[in-house]
């Protein structure tokens, strides 16, 4: 017997037809059609061959996130790798800094101590005794004064000196004061040296057997050693100062003006 199919029938519909969609130029599709498989023993199309087309879809892949700024708690380990030399650089600037600041305080604190050194360490002047002579000697009513010619040293090179007549001087032998006076005002440049004139009158009462004798000498026998005294003077350098002279000095004769040993 002969085994009979039923015929397949295509009813028209009103659906619009299936068109593909225009391939671009040079185009070679990926995956290739392949025809359905039938056995030709069991089946036989009796109608016309159907066609199996092949269509295109486009597939839209969203694409993955890119920061172009780092994480908050990614951004320290990314600005670590990110530009090495740059960070030498800047650790090379900051050492930099920080010597020439250290050169500068250097700089500053070498000043600030030699304004300190010259103002506070400053040379206290020297004196020495050129001359001593007797004025008014004892066998006269009036009592006995001693001139003395002193010689100040300013030993500051950029420092004047200003004196002041507030200081006591005294004149004494062996302890005893045989003479006293105030301290003379005057001014005196730096690095310089002055000769200024010390009267000192004699107190009351005799005077020590020894002056008396030295006083008439006019030979030049009679050695005698004086010490002069000046307390408490104030002296003007740069600031106030009251300084304290001591001056021992030995004289042929008291009688011999220009005698000073």
């Amino acid at each position: 017997m002969e085994e009979r199919l039923p015929t397949i029938s295509i009813q028209p519909t009103d659906d619009p037809s299936l068109h593909p969609r225009p391939s671009p130029p040079n185009y070679e599709p990926i995956f290739q059609p392949r025809p359905f498989p039938f056995r030709k023993s069991s089946f036989q199309a009796r109608s016309r061959p159907l066609s199996i087309e092949s269509e295109i879809y486009i597939v839209q892949i969203p694409k993955e996130q890119i920061f172009s700024v780092p994480l908050p708690e990614n951004a320290i380990t990314a600005e670590r790798y990110r530009n090495p030399e740059t960070k030498e650089s800047s650790h090379r600037n900051r050492l930099v800094c920080v010597i020439i600041t250290l050169l500068v305080v250097a700089a500053i604190v070498g000043l600030i101590a030699g304004v300190v050194h010259n103002v506070f360490n400053l040379e206290t002047p020297a004196f020495s005794v050129v001359h001593v002579r007797v004025k008014n000697p004892p066998s006269s009513s009036h009592k006995t004064s001693f001139e003395i010619t002193l010689k100040a040293k300013n030993r500051n090179e950029r420092t004047e000196s200003i004196y002041s007549s507030d200081g006591e001087i005294t004149l004494l032998y062996n302890g005893h004061k045989i003479g006293s006076g105030k301290s003379p005002e005057f001014d005196q440049a730096a690095d310089s040296s002055k000769k200024i004139g010390l009267e000192l009158r004699s107190s009351k009462g005799a005077l020590p057997e020894e002056i008396e004798r030295s006083i008439r000498d006019k030979m030049g026998k009679r050695h005698v050693s004086l010490v002069l005294k000046m307390n408490n003077v104030p002296v003007k350098m740069k600031s106030w100062k009251a300084i304290d002279v001591v001056c021992n000095l030995k004289v042929s004769s008291l009688g011999d003006s220009e005698s000073c040993l």
